[in-house]
């Protein structure tokens, strides 16, 4: 490149700045984290994997019986990720191992402690948007069927969309 198409960074600038200039003026994203910024709206033409009905025995609840005895949960997830280059190579590690994917949301929810179902669903989600990469967003679906309400129910759940 000649020097009349070179672009100059202030003198000033300091090591992480000019990184960031650089990247804007060539086009692209000043951070990492500008890279991947999904809205739910951009969820609805993205593929999905669907996870229906997990059942996980943990100690989430405001009761302290609740917490101390436990009780069964039942998660769902829709994880929102590109299955195209999977689809093309069928090769696993080109999607989402929905395996691990279960046994991390096993892990997660017996290793963590909360008092609201909320929390739990918020924390979850938190957790599967850092562990997997590929990961542009996800719905956590949260049932808590053995709930002590006092009355008759199949169940009580919460249902969140998070994204990157």
């Amino acid at each position: 490149m000649g020097k009349k198409h070179q672009k100059h960074l202030p003198e000033k600038a300091t090591p992480a700045e000019g990184a960031e200039l650089a990247r804007r003026e060539a086009g692209l994203p000043a951070t990492r984290t500008a890279i991947a910024r999904w809205t739910p709206d951009d969820l609805s033409s993205a593929d999905k994997i669907h996870i229906d009905g997990l059942e996980v025995f943990a100690n989430h609840g405001v009761y302290p019986e609740e917490r101390a005895l436990g009780q069964k949960f039942v998660v769902s997830l829709t994880l929102y990720t590109s299955l195209r280059e999977a689809g093309r190579t069928d090769d696993l590690r080109s999607s989402i191992d929905y395996g691990k994917v279960c046994h991390r949301v096993d892990t997660f929810l017996c290793d963590h402690v909360y008092k609201l179902i909320e929390a739990v669903a918020e924390g979850l989600a938190d957790d599967l948007l850092a562990t997997f990469d590929t990961l542009m967003g996800v719905r956590v679906r949260l049932e808590k069927p053995w709930a002590p309400v006092g009355l008759p129910l199949r169940t009580v759940a919460v249902e969140i969309v998070r994204t990157r």
